[in-house]
């Protein structure tokens, strides 16, 4: 990244980009107390149990999936929509191109995410291993390992799976939804800091297709290089 890009670490502060934040990329943590916390222990002991051969089927399906490019909505609990197109290989690499009116794209690398603002005409990044994307992005997904699961519940057709990182439950929980008969990702959701709750649906996703590396490749745009002059 050039100079501009790496003195630019600041949280970004335009909505599209807290939403997002809230998906994929923000320092993130779970709604509640450690009261609320501790209320899924419980259901998640009554997981584990009766249902580990089903927890074993998700993580091998979960893995099986390298790639993904879809279209996506989001959604927030406050009422705010976006729409936009992602790129994900796993491990490491995804881009986010929203739609306009919202002038925003986000790249991923092993280390970062970067978000490029075009309203605001800031780049921002903040490090890939305190977000969702930890999870979503790791090479090898082990729910004995890295990521704890807490829930698992079964709703119009979807089961929804609620993780956290196992070495830090307080950072954030993560909402994955896959569908069921055959196994299908449809999308994630994150509760933030503020209680937010922010879903990305995929549309007509592509699993496993190779993408292009060019693909996830950040470039400043111009106007970066016009501030440096």
């Amino acid at each position: 990244l050039d100079t501009m890009t790496k003195r630019r670490r600041r949280t970004p502060r335009r909505p599209a980009a807290i939403l997002f934040r809230a998906i994929l990329t923000a320092a993130w943590t779970a709604v509640g107390s450690a009261a609320a916390l501790a209320q899924d222990a419980p259901q998640q002991a009554a997981v584990e149990r009766p249902e580990r051969t089903e927890l074993t089927s998700l993580e091998h399906y979960l893995n099986s999936v390298r790639t993904v490019r879809s279209s996506f909505v989001q959604t927030a609990s406050n009422g705010r929509v976006a729409q936009g197109t992602l790129w994900l290989a796993r491990p490491g690499r995804l881009r986010i191109d929203y739609r306009p009116p919202v002038q925003l794209q986000i790249f991923g690398d092993d280390i970062w995410l970067i978000f490029v603002d075009g309203e605001l005409k800031e780049v921002n990044q903040l490090p890939i291993s305190a977000t969702p994307a930890a999870i979503l992005l790791q090479d090898k997904i082990s729910f004995s390992g890295d990521i704890k699961v807490q829930r698992v519940t079964r709703e119009n057709g979807l089961i929804k799976l609620s993780v956290v990182q196992t070495k830090d439950p307080d950072a954030g929980k993560l909402i994955v939804s896959i569908a069921t008969n055959p196994l299908a990702l449809r999308g994630w959701t994150v509760i933030d800091a503020q209680g937010i709750e922010t879903t990305v649906t995929l549309v007509a996703p592509v699993i496993n297709e190779k993408i292009a590396d060019r693909v996830f490749i950040y470039s400043p745009p111009d106007w970066v290089n016009s501030e440096m002059e």
